[in-house]
């Protein structure tokens, strides 16, 4: 209890001092390695934009169609279509530095889509970035070190993973603000002509999100909280744990 006690004031303090305003017209993952001024503000959600795009796949997309929905949803309004890898990228069989996707390849069991088929979506998003605007890609340069599942409530402010100074680092899950931007996209992909339910994608999104937080050794098990950032004064709740899948 002791320990719980003394990772909430934690939690609470980097909340406090890293409470940074929501910027909607990006993404970025749940990671805890964005540095400084990257993706400051950012929807974070698993992947990113290729997390969406994955959830997609799960429900019977291809992988074209995967992530052009989603490349046309974002950059309809001149926002980018964002994912990340990091400096991990080709080293002890990582395939992609984003754990999600690079989980996905390697597990597709556990995310409802046979490996080949999201490594074919992540092809065709690389090429993508070399080749077309509204692109954005970051290479995160950390270790992971995250000590919990921050689970943001809050819309209009939101928590930056990382404070370099005290060098205490945590995952970030924007949730409502998540959950928003894909009932605007099944609203999209309904008005192109075709068929998509917000729930399956919830479902899809939530189950994929899972399966990673279970997967990654960084994220097993660890601790999660709800925050509110709404005001000055953070209010936070442990709620749960990440599950663990051997």
């Amino acid at each position: 209890m002791q320990d719980q006690t003394n990772l909430q004031a934690k939690v609470i303090a980097h909340a406090k001092k890293m409470r940074v305003v929501s910027d909607s017209t990006r993404t970025k993952c749940v990671d805890g390695g964005y540095r400084g001024e990257e993706a400051v503000g950012a929807i974070a959600i698993p992947g990113a934009h290729l997390g969406i795009s994955m959830a997609l796949l799960d429900l019977g997309f291809s992988p074209e169609e995967s992530f052009e929905l989603v490349y046309k949803f974002s950059s309809k309004d001149g926002n980018p279509y964002c994912w990340h890898t990091d400096t991990h990228e080709g080293h002890n069989g990582v395939v992609v530095g984003c754990g999600h996707c690079n989980a996905a390849i390697g597990n597709g069991n556990h995310y409802g889509v046979e490996g080949e088929k999201t490594q074919e979506l992540l092809e065709i998003i690389r090429k993508a970035q070399e080749e077309r605007e509204n692109m954005e890609s970051v290479i995160l340069d950390r270790e992971h070190a995250e000590q919990a599942i921050l689970v943001i409530t809050s819309t209009d402010f939101t928590v930056k993973p990382w404070d370099q100074e005290d060098d205490i680092q945590f995952f970030i899950y924007d949730k409502i603000r998540h959950l928003q931007m894909l009932k605007s996209l099944t609203q999209f992909i309904n008005q192109s002509g075709k068929e998509l339910s917000y729930e399956d994608l919830v479902a899809s999104s939530d189950r994929q999100t899972n399966s990673t937080l279970g997967l990654l050794g960084s994220s097993k098990g660890k601790p999660i909280f709800t925050v509110d950032v709404s005001s000055e004064e953070p209010k936070v709740e442990l709620v749960g744990q990440a599950p663990v899948i051997e």
